[in-house]
């Protein structure tokens, strides 16, 4: 593996090996100051989807059927038809129309399998149980293969306008639809591939840092507005007016050697964006980053 001396991750010095050897963890996690940490009810069911999710994950079963209960329906009801109003307000022409063709209803949670059918019809991308956030690099190494991870929990209902994980709502509302049209399929591929492929951890966490002010915080120029893009935002109530209304936002243009070098804090809302000039030109950025790295997957 190429020497790197210190990299910095969201503030931190860690071990460039985690990039290319990433941890796999076998029990759920919830970081310090996660609103469901006091709750014993939410803390148990989400033990018991996280051995479940993972159990289908790593024995590639697909995803499994579940069973919501009325509490995880509500916040479902209470945050989907809020979200899709601000869709039409602020989302990219790419999303909206996606998430059109999808469907997703806003009264009843849907069940990943039935959206891994549909999404594979379309653009030949399927859908892989996640038990939580998974590492950069392994949820990558599916994505090589044409397999989105997506969880299928959902944020605790304290704090339904903001979730400090990927939960059912930030994956079906903002990573699901896209991944109906074919182009935005071929450049997750891409980053995937190439991230899956690198054994720079340099290059790794560049192409995270890509990936993360584009498909996960991205805004995008469409039409002398500014739309949003990114999934992070798209299924966050609080943080699609914050990206693009709030005073302590940062906005600047996306020039990807700048991106690359940008480090992020994951735990709250972001107040440093970048914004795309068109979903043609992101593409055109990817692949020259990769050929500019060397990658051989073009």
């Amino acid at each position: 593996m190429k020497e790197a001396a210190a990299i910095v991750e969201y503030g931190v010095p860690i071990d460039p090996r985690v990039m290319i050897e990433p941890p796999d963890p076998a029990e759920l996690e919830l970081e310090a100051g996660h609103p469901g940490l006091g709750d014993v009810g939410y803390v148990k069911r989400r033990k018991d989807l996280f051995a479940l999710c993972r159990r289908h994950r790593l024995e590639r079963l697909g995803p499994p059927l579940i069973k919501y209960t009325s509490e995880e329906t509500r916040i479902w009801r209470e945050v989907s038809p809020k979200l899709d109003e601000l869709h039409r307000m602020h989302a990219c022409q790419i999303y909206l129309k996606a998430k059109d063709t999808l469907g997703i209803s806003k009264t009843e949670i849907p069940q990943l399998r039935t959206l891994s059918d549909r999404v594979k019809r379309e653009t030949n991308m399927h859908l892989v149980p996640a038990e939580g956030p998974l590492a950069y690099r392994t949820f990558y190494s599916y994505i090589a293969e044409r397999g989105f991870p997506v969880t299928q929990f959902i944020r605790h209902g304290s704090h339904p306008e903001f979730t400090p994980e990927p939960d059912m709502i930030h994956d079906c509302l903002g990573h699901v639809p896209p991944l109906m049209n074919q182009d935005y399929a071929e450049v997750l591929t891409l980053i995937g591939k190439a991230a899956n492929t690198t054994s720079d951890p340099l290059q790794v966490l560049a192409l995270k840092r890509f990936s993360w002010f584009s498909i996960e915080f991205g805004l995008m120029e469409e039409q002398g507005e500014t739309k949003v893009f990114g999934a992070g935002i798209l299924s966050s109530t609080g943080e699609i007016p914050f990206s693009l209304f709030s005073k302590d936002v940062r906005r600047k243009p996306f020039v990807t050697d700048e991106v690359i070098e940008t480090d992020y804090d994951p735990s709250r809302m972001q107040d440093h964006l970048f914004i795309i000039p068109s979903f043609a030109w992101l593409r055109r950025e990817i692949e020259g980053l990769v050929r500019r790295f060397g990658i051989a997957v073009l």
